[in-house]
Parts: C-alpha cells; sequence; structure tokens
C-alpha cells in the first residue's frame, strides 16, 4: 500500500482503539497480528486476552489482578508496561506510535534489528526513537525495496516522512504517558 493508503488504515485503528477506550478497556498489546484487515477492508481489533478494564469495580471485580512478568508484546510495549507500572490508555497510544512507525518506514522506532527482549526494553526505556528518515537508511537494496512497497521512490518517502509524521510519532512515543496523545484517536485525527 501507498503510504497515504497505510495512514488511512491507521486511522482506522485509531478509532477501533479510541472504541474500545471508551467503554473502560486497554488492549495492552496492540500489535499488528493482532489487528486484521477484512476482504471489505474494514478494521478488526483482535485478541483482548491481556486486556484491561479501567474500572474493575464496574464489573464486580473486587481488585485489580496482580502478575509477575510482562503481559504484553515486548516490541509494542510502553515503558510503563516494562517498568511494571501501572497501564492507562496512553499505554496502547505508545503502542500506536510503534505501529504507525513500522508502516511508515518498515523498522520499529528503537531498534534497526531484531533483538532479545531484555535489549529492546533497554533501548525503549533509555532511548529516544530515531526520527523517521534517519530509520530510512542510505539508498539501499533495503531501502529501495521498502520504498517500493509504499509505492514510491526513497527520495520521495524520505520528504514524506519529515513535518508532521515525526511530530506525531513524537508525541506517540513519549517516555512519560501524560506527555502522550489524551485519546487513542487523536493520533489519526492528526
Amino acid at each position: 500500500l501507498r503510504l497515504d493508503e497505510r495512514l488511512a488504515l491507521f486511522e482506522e485503528v485509531c478509532r477501533a482503539v479510541a472504541y474500545a477506550h471508551a467503554r473502560l478497556v486497554v488492549h495492552r498489546d496492540l500489535k499488528p497480528s493482532n489487528i486484521l484487515l477484512t476482504a471489505t477492508g474494514e478494521v478488526r481489533l483482535l485478541d483482548f486476552g491481556i486486556a484491561k478494564l479501567l474500572d474493575p469495580a464496574a464489573e464486580g471485580e473486587a481488585a485489580p489482578t496482580r502478575t509477575r512478568g510482562l503481559l504484553a508484546t515486548p516490541e509494542y510495549a510502553s515503558p510503563e508496561q516494562l517498568a511494571g507500572d501501572p497501564v492507562t490508555t496512553a499505554t496502547d497510544v505508545f503502542a500506536l506510535g510503534v505501529i504507525l512507525y513500522e508502516l511508515a518506514c518498515g523498522q520499529h522506532p528503537f531498534l534497526a534489528k531484531p533483538a532479545t527482549p531484555y535489549a529492546m526494553q533497554r533501548a525503549v526505556l533509555e532511548t529516544e526513537p530515531r526520527r523517521l528518515s534517519a530509520a530510512l537508511g542510505e539508498r539501499t537494496a533495503d531501502t529501495l525495496e521498502r520504498a517500493h512497497l509504499r509505492g514510491t521512490q526513497p527520495a520521495r518517502l524520505r520528504r514524506a516522512l519529515h513535518g508532521d509524521l515525526n511530530r506525531i510519532l513524537r508525541k506517540a512515543l513519549a517516555k512519560d504517558p501524560a506527555a502522550r496523545y489524551g485519546r487513542a484517536a487523536a493520533p489519526g485525527a492528526d
């Protein structure tokens, strides 16, 4: 898909996540394999297996579940998830930022190559995400392929990845949950 088509699908994903948040549900494991695109082009969120109610008392639950270990996919987990802090809707906004980054340039915002869960955790907690244009890299076969998959040339893709998209990602991928978008629909709208 072209970059504009990818961004339109991302906006649909943001609206689907906002729908869950409006019902006080945080997904906690947003990632591409948990997003389905139907034959008619509709977005569906899948696998709410580790989702969390923001107000457990509303369902009669006495106390929130406590677990040891990470309940998320490390590549899409937010800093607060990795640190064992409470999750909020901002947790899903961070994962949306990782997904948007990958849709835009085909790489992860913190590490260019696959990494161990520990290396991923350190990168998310200790480093800032790479700028999109930097992640695209120099003119290599990989860069040509990523541009081709987005229906363009590397130079055009680099230009498209500057400006607003970088600002949206910087806000969605902020380390501090309070500095992220307040609503899941907001990055898609921007």
